[in-house]
């Protein structure tokens, strides 16, 4: 049903509606002009079969006179002659002298040339209902003869007639309904395939490519194109990461045999001034290589392949990150509580996901004031996995809460507290190539960040 909602709504399907909608106007159009134009047709036919007979009726009269006419109405009433032709005539007196009409029709004004009425009731009715459609004159001597003809024929053929007209549009309508739920069916399911090819590549996976099936219509195409921008994309990608790679390896090596170096002098020297500052330039030294370390954790993270994954226990990555920064909130006084559901797990890169992890508890202690709390829990919602961590630090404004995830980003303009800005960096890639799901809120005073895994990443017991 969900996948019907989705195909509705779909541009192809509405699409094919519109086109469906002015072709089924069309044609309701051309059935109208078709059926009015039948129905004055056989009308008009009818009439001038009436005024061809009345014609001939007067020319006998004029020859014969009221016994010819008499005999000829006579004869045209004989059912071996003619069995639609409807006849009366009446003499001055108002008697019937000849026809198959009984009596003349009620309701009939003299001076009506064409009338319509019913051979039941033998009064005057609407087109709708008329069973005859008839001409009456009066007669030199005042005669009155009224000719007419049976339509109830004619009036069942235009009957038919819409009846065929009407259901012809509801086949067009149909079939045009039909075809574009089809037609958007088959289009949907290859802009779908698109759809989850182009998911893939956004959570990571750069290597995927768009099938286009061996066709070469419109969709075929494009996606061609897409798949070659996603070519010189992965090699500017694969470049900038190697070049990044290289930068931060070998300035590393030098760095840390500055460090070496520094340390050397500090062991050596006498002078206690000169001794701090040699501590204050390792101290900085450390923060590069901790900087270039940083930056390379995210390449790893952004270069992360699902097929590199594997079932992750998070009960048991929890219990190691609280392990780890117990020591220091105790350290701090800050409270730390962890409440964890075993048997949660997932898929993904066990590595990674507890970088990303000790990266937020890490921000939470760092930034929580001495006699803080901080709170990590795990639990299952729905059966998926619900990672949330809780501090009572500053917090972060709403205005900044999408910026601090941009690598460098700090909220601290003037860098005086320590950091790199790049925690939150990594941890934001690691959610990309894993699918994850981070959302921050104010915990008034402090944080809470919740990372909730997608059910596609969600691994079984078994």
């Amino acid at each position: 049903m969900a996948r019907l909602g989705r195909l509705v709504k779909t541009t192809t399907f509405r699409l094919a509606l519109l086109y469906t909608a002015l072709f089924a106007g069309s044609v309701g159009a051309l059935f109208v002009f078709v059926f009015i134009n039948t129905s004055v047709f056989a009308e008009r036919q009818t009439e001038a079969a009436i005024e061809a007979e009345v014609t001939g009726l007067q020319e006998t009269f004029r020859r014969e006179g009221i016994a010819g006419l008499i005999n000829a109405i006579n004869r045209r009433v004989d059912p071996n002659f003619r069995t639609d032709g409807i006849y009366i005539l009446m003499s001055p007196g108002q008697k019937r002298l000849a026809g198959n009409l009984t009596s003349w029709p009620g309701d009939i004004r003299p001076d009506d040339l064409w009338i319509s009425f019913s051979i039941v009731e033998m009064q005057t009715a609407d087109a709708a209902t008329a069973d005859v459609r008839g001409l009456q004159f009066i007669v030199s001597g005042g005669y009155r003869l009224l000719v007419g003809r049976d339509i109830r024929e004619a009036r069942d053929f235009r009957a038919q007639l819409l009846r065929s007209l009407n259901i012809g549009l509801g086949i067009t309508v149909a079939l045009g309904v039909v075809g574009g739920f089809l037609f958007s069916r088959t289009i949907m399911g290859r802009v779908e395939r698109i759809t989850q090819t182009c998911r893939r590549i956004m959570r990571g996976d750069l290597s995927q490519r768009i099938d286009t099936a061996g066709q070469s219509d419109e969709l075929s195409r494009l996606s061609e194109s897409v798949n070659e921008m996603l070519d010189q994309i992965e090699r500017l990608m694969n470049g900038l990461r190697e070049v990044s790679d290289n930068v931060a390896h070998d300035l590393r090596t030098p760095l840390n045999r500055l460090r070496v170096r520094l340390e050397v002098a500090v062991n050596n020297a006498v002078d206690e001034k000169e001794k701090e500052e040699l501590e204050e330039a390792i101290a900085d030294a450390d923060r590069l290589l901790a900087t270039f370390s940083s930056l390379l954790r995210i390449a790893r993270a952004e270069a992360s392949l699902r097929r590199s994954f594997e079932t992750v226990d998070l009960g048991s990555i929890v219990e190691d990150v609280v392990d780890l920064y117990q020591p220091l909130a105790e350290e701090k006084g800050i409270r730390f509580e962890s409440n964890v559901e075993f048997g949660v797990k997932a898929w993904g890169d066990p590595n990674l996901i507890a970088q990303a992890l000790a990266n937020l508890v890490d921000n939470a202690v760092k930034y929580t004031p001495n006699g803080g709390e901080v709170m990590v829990s795990l639990k299952s919602e729905s059966g998926l996995a619900s990672l949330t961590v809780v501090d009572s630090g500053p917090g972060i404004p709403e205005a900044y809460r999408e910026k601090v995830f941009g690598r460098l980003y700090r909220l601290d303009d003037s860098r005086s507290t320590p950091g790199s800005g790049l925690g939150l960096s990594l941890v934001w890639a690691v959610g990309k190539s894993h699918g994850l799901s981070i959302d921050l809120f104010d915990n008034t005073p402090g944080l809470v960040v919740t990372v909730r895994f997608p059910e596609a990443s969600i691994a079984s017991d078994a």
